[in-house]
């Protein structure tokens, strides 16, 4: 059948179908016969592809990691600086991440790893300058350093206060080599960063300057107090607040002693300005019984000298000045007792009136008693006036002597404190002069035996599987953009018809399919 025969055909024949048609679907088998059709294409690839993977996995250098592990304690801790002790006493060391993070830092820092590296020349294995640059060995450290801190890994261990260090080197003994020097030189480095130098001897110079202050302020306490006959400020308080409030009640009895005496003497004076003056049988002079009160009060006066006396007080005590206001009036007494005996004897008229005679002695009497009280009064007044004074002297000076003690205890404290940090500092430097850190190695580096790269299984597993997807990939790819016709498949899926039937080549004669046709669907034939 001719191409013309069949185009002719395919409108009657698509007359006679539904008017809706399918989109032609590809089966597995259509699938299986596009890679089967480009078989050749599909092994090239496959072979070329994991071939290339497998060449370059064996071809890749071994990398192997070493790993160290360096655990930091919380034993050593920097000095620090107080008022108190207790404050200082109160600063605990913590671990906390920014100091872990801090100590990575030290670690991966430019100066501990040119340390490392030029100790044991490990830059020359490390960089290898191309031949074409001539390198100093201070410029092939540098490049050796960069080199070093890219491939360096410092990471915290969780929930711990552990820092890994690990590194990657196509050569096993040079990556622990390389990690157990950056531990050892870490410890060293570590020391250096935290030891604060000069601290003892400043501990010492604060501890000395105030040894001295405490010494000249000791001294400058102890002038004072025998300046002011300080030796129990307190007790001396209370004992000048006894002896006031003593002087006061005394100094109000005499107050209404002298009170009482002024009225009887009033009063006595009323009295005799009211009695007649002249009776029968009585004497114009003072009778026996006055004389004899005024010896009596004499020898009253007398015993309390005596008392004043035996007590041994100071002149400017105000009991002292009593005393000689006691003195002064036994002196006026013993005058007129020797007044009254000189006194030529009285003369009896019985014209004398005896009760005028009692009064006159009695007003003596109580004006002698007045007057012992007013002067008691006052010298009790002085007393409690200088008394007052005392009293706010060793006020001011107990004040003083508060602050001087409260300044030395305070120096003192802080001299302790000194001392006591002074100490510290000297065993942290020497324990820094013996490298003794708060840093040590818990799992040293060991050379590693299995590198960590390549992955040979894993790199050939995966070159099989995408030589696998790319070769199939590639020829079903192929296939279902290949315009060429091989099967009724092929002419679905270009034409977009579904196919109805097929005509073997040479079986029958095209004219006898058409008429058939024809027939068939009732056209009279041609």
């Amino acid at each position: 059948m001719t191409l013309n025969q069949q185009t002719s055909v395919g409108p009657l024949a698509s007359d006679a179908l539904p008017t809706q048609s399918l989109a032609p679907s590809i089966s597995f088998r259509d699938l299986v016969l596009m890679v089967y059709r480009r078989r050749g294409l599909a092994l090239g690839l496959f072979a070329g592809i994991f071939l290339t993977v497998a060449v370059v996995t064996m071809l890749m250098p071994s990398v192997y990691v070493a790993r160290s592990q360096v655990l930091l304690k919380k034993e050593r801790v920097n000095n620090v600086i107080s008022a108190t002790e207790s404050a200082a006493a109160d600063v605990k060391p913590q671990l906390t991440e920014e100091v872990l993070n801090s100590e990575i830092e030290i670690i991966k820092s430019s100066y501990l790893l040119r340390e490392v590296l030029r100790a044991a020349e490990l830059y020359q294995r490390i960089v290898i300058p191309p031949e074409d640059k001539q390198l100093t060995e201070e410029q092939l450290l540098e490049v050796a350093v960069l080199t070093l801190k890219k491939a360096l890994e410092c990471q915290i261990v969780p929930k711990s206060n552990i820092i890994q260090i690990s590194y990657e080197s196509e050569d096993p003994q040079l990556a622990a080599q390389l990690v157990n020097e950056i531990g050892r030189h870490y410890v060293d480095r570590h020391l250096q960063v935290h030891e604060s130098a000069g601290v003892y001897s400043f501990f010492q110079n604060q501890a000395e300057a105030l040894q001295d202050t405490v010494r000249q302020l000791s001294e400058a306490l102890q002038q004072f107090e025998a300046e002011h006959g300080l030796i129990a400020p307190d007790k001396q308080r209370e004992l000048l607040l006894q002896q006031l409030k003593d002087y006061e009640s005394q100094w109000s009895l005499a107050r209404a002693n002298a009170e009482t005496a002024g009225k009887q003497v009033a009063f006595l004076e009323k009295q005799l300005a009211a009695a007649p003056e002249r009776m029968q049988a009585q004497s114009d002079q003072v009778s026996q019984a006055a004389y004899e009160a005024l010896v009596n009060q004499l020898a009253g006066l007398k015993k309390r000298y005596a008392q004043l006396l035996e007590g041994e007080l100071k002149p400017e005590d105000p009991q002292g000045r009593l005393a000689k206001s006691l003195k002064g009036r036994i002196a006026q007494m013993e005058e007129a007792l020797l007044r009254a005996e000189n006194a030529p004897p009285p003369e009896v008229t019985s014209d004398i009136n005896r009760a005028v005679l009692d009064l006159s002695a009695e007003l003596t009497r109580t004006r002698a008693s007045l007057i012992g009280y007013q002067a008691q009064e006052q010298e009790l007044q002085s007393g409690i006036v200088l008394l007052k004074e005392r009293l706010a002297i060793l006020e001011n000076a107990k004040l003083t002597h508060e602050n001087l003690l409260r300044e030395l205890e305070l120096l003192r404290n802080n001299h302790l404190l000194y001392a006591k940090k002074q100490e510290e500092a000297r065993i942290s430097e020497a324990l820094d002069r013996e490298k003794v850190a708060n840093v040590s190695i818990v799992d040293p580096a060991s050379v590693p035996i299995a590198a960590v790269r390549p992955n040979r299984k894993l790199n050939l597993a995966l070159g099989l599987v995408l030589a696998l997807l790319v070769s199939l990939g590639t020829t079903l790819g192929l296939g279902f953009f290949d315009k060429q016709i091989r099967s009724s498949n092929d002419l679905e899926r270009q034409l977009h018809l579904p196919f109805i039937v097929a005509i073997p080549e040479g079986q029958w004669p095209p004219e006898l399919l058409l008429e058939e046709s024809l027939a068939n669907d009732g056209v009279p034939k041609s």
